[in-house]
């Protein structure tokens, strides 16, 4: 598989950029009025020139265009070189120097007299492939640092500097003064090096200026949000951030490892993982980097679990997914003022701030596997192995978050926030379990050699049970909080994150759970208020139900004369209080006399108030198809698409049922 020159050039984009992410790391972590002692006020004003200097350079190597930081890197490589190329000379006159004081030493003690003439020196065998040696290495970086700076005039032999020592000891200069040599080169070297600078100068400021421009164009054309949008994009900086933090992260690690501390190492891996996490997030760009970071581990961890489940046939890799954990876990670092602390105070801190985006993820994983788990018991999927997958994730899932629990409680007293985080997990808990419940209800059901007509009441009573325990999580919670507020020590933000608790968790919960009784309890009493069909009505209608398409042992008989299954209606009535088939209202006494309703009327008043055009109606009830209607009663009609407020969580559970 051949990789494109789009993904080569980005993944170098983000590869050369990354080390500018470290820079601005350290500008972070240094203050140099505290790091150095400053003697004089111009060694102060130069060292604050130099340390905003780092993060213009810094900035300038996140924001360059990639031909022009491939060409800001290449500079940098061959001053490195120039830096190795002076580091070997400073050996060779070290070298030549020591081996220069023991001959000396040893002469001295034997009373002879050395020869230092060039004769002498190309004698020595050690001496010829040392200045050999040398010679090939400065030549070797001088060629290089021309081929990269496309030097190929006569200056490329002026970066042979460096090899200045060795000609010198050639030529017979006193061993004692090569330093005085390397040090012209040195020198010589800088001044090549600013003459460098200075004469691409210009083409710097150019640059700058010519992105600084381009910036407040697209700011001016498009707006700063959009703008800042689209460099986070195609810029890849989430990629960015993630390589660097995990650099920094591993590094972090391989200094406790090797640490003469030992310490640490006695409070377990556990804390060892923490207290590296809270070393990596001791600025703003650290901290933003590890959110991210936690965003794609909780991305690669979402997709998993959804390969884990449909395979790679149903398979599709959203890059949404994980985002909620990372937006979580900066909420809360903000909130806590986590980049305020010591680096221990941030590992322990560390600790709630990873169960709390674990809980996240559990829920996240939930809410993959639920709808997967149900459909594979409504369905009657003949797979065991799928079963035997969705049934496993959810009981792991259904337990990691009690554990979670236990093992946090064991480490913090409890607290209203503590009671907040640990609730969340329970309903997790919780939630699992009423699925598994309901599952285990549909597979009841699939193994029966008849339907189970109570099926319908006992998935209502299963899920109001989890609806119960959640509410009643809910309402501990806020009982909690008030002792808190009474008890202990008051906070305002306890008491808002107590009210909207109150709303959402409680009285939100309580009135839908009514709402939802309420209209059971309605459509129940209106089927029970309806006469059975007898043999003689089943065998004269010999059709199947208009609702779920089944043979009709049983079935009960609306004031219109149409016949459908008991359960069937009741769950139609959920949704309207009609007829399904010639909307007759059935909310009436069925002992009084009641004219059914103008199909055309009545999608008039539904079309007027879903603000579809009458003409739009009448189309549509032509196109229409009636034969999947048909009945044996005379009077049957279409059922009005725009005729039924739909309730989604309704029509699911009822698609589900049916």
């Amino acid at each position: 598989m051949k990789l494109s020159q789009e993904s080569v050039e980005k993944t170098v984009s983000v590869i050369l950029r990354v080390p500018a992410l470290f820079l601005i790391e350290v500008w972070f972590r240094t203050n140099p009025h505290k790091t150095i002692k400053l003697h004089s006020d111009d060694v102060e004003i130069i060292l604050t020139i130099a340390y905003y200097m780092a993060l213009i350079i810094a900035v300038a190597i996140a924001t360059l265009p990639l031909r022009h930081l491939v060409t800001f890197y290449i500079y940098l490589v061959c001053a490195g070189l120039m830096a190795c190329a002076k580091m070997v000379s400073k050996v060779y006159v070290s070298v030549e120097k020591l081996e220069h004081e023991e001959e000396m030493e040893a002469a001295e003690k034997e009373n002879i007299t050395l020869n230092h003439g060039l004769s002498a020196l190309l004698e020595d065998r050690k001496h010829i492939e040392r200045l050999i040696l040398h010679i090939f290495a400065q030549v070797f970086i001088a060629a290089v640092v021309a081929y990269l700076m496309e030097i190929k005039n006569w200056v490329k032999f002026t970066l042979l500097a460096f090899a200045l020592p060795v000609v010198a000891r050639l030529a017979g200069f006193p061993v004692t003064e090569l330093h005085l040599v390397h040090d012209f080169a040195t020198v010589y070297t800088i001044l090549l090096i600013l003459f460098c600078i200075f004469n691409n100068l210009g083409n710097i400021i150019d640059i700058c200026k010519e992105g600084i421009n381009v910036a407040i164009a697209s700011f001016r054309t498009f707006g700063i949000i959009p703008v800042v949008l689209t460099f986070w994009r195609t810029m890849a900086v989430p990629v960015q951030l993630a390589l660097f933090w995990g650099l920094m992260f591993l590094s972090q690690i391989y200094v406790y490892v090797n640490s003469e501390n030992l310490g640490i190492w006695q409070e377990g891996w556990l804390v060892i993982l923490l207290a590296s996490m809270g070393e990596c997030c001791a600025t703003p760009v650290s901290l933003l980097a590890l959110c991210v970071s936690i965003t794609y581990v909780s991305c690669a961890v979402l997709c998993l679990t959804k390969l884990y489940l449909q395979g790679l046939d149903a398979f599709e890799h959203d890059t949404m997914r994980g985002w909620t954990e990372g937006f979580t876990m900066l909420l809360i670092a903000l909130q806590t003022d986590l980049l305020e602390l010591r680096p221990l105070q941030r590992a322990f801190l560390m600790s709630i701030l990873l169960f709390i985006v674990a809980s996240s993820l559990i829920q996240s994983m939930y809410e993959i596997a639920d709808p997967i788990l149900l459909a594979l018991s409504a369905s009657h999927n003949p797979s065991i192995f799928k079963h035997v997958k969705a049934v496993a994730l959810c009981m792991v899932l259904w337990m990691l978050p009690l554990y979670m629990t236990y093992f946090i409680c064991q480490y913090f007293d409890m607290d209203f926030w503590l009671m907040v985080i640990v609730s969340s997990c329970l309903l997790t808990s919780v939630q699992i379990i009423g699925s598994l419940v309901v599952y285990s209800l549909f597979m009841y059901d699939f193994i029966r050699p008849e339907p189970w007509e109570k099926l319908d009441d006992v998935v209502y009573c299963a899920k109001a049970i989890t609806r119960v325990l959640e509410f009643i999580v809910a309402v501990f919670v806020v009982c909690f909080g008030i002792k808190e507020s009474l008890i202990g020590e008051w906070n305002f933000i306890n008491a808002i994150i107590l009210v909207v608790h109150c709303y959402f968790n409680v009285w939100q919960r309580l009135q839908s759970g009514w709402k939802s009784f309420l209209l059971r309890w309605e459509a129940a009493k209106k089927v029970e208020s309806l006469p059975s069909a007898t043999e003689s009505q089943l065998a004269q209608h010999d059709d199947v139900c208009a609702i779920c398409y089944s043979d009709m042992k049983t079935a009960c008989v609306t004031p219109c004369d149409h016949l459908f299954h008991g359960v069937c209606l009741r769950k139609w009535l959920y949704v309207k209080e009609t007829c399904p088939m010639c909307h007759r209202d059935l909310a009436k006494n069925p002992g009084q006399p009641s004219q059914p309703q103008n199909p055309v009327s009545s999608e008039m008043d539904d079309a007027n108030n879903l603000n579809v055009r009458p003409e739009d109606v009448q189309d549509n009830d032509n196109k229409q198809d009636t034969s999947d209607c048909s009945s044996s009663s005379s009077d049957t009609t279409e059922v009005d698409t725009f005729d039924v407020d739909y309730d989604d969580e309704e029509l699911a559970e009822e698609d589900q049922l049916t």
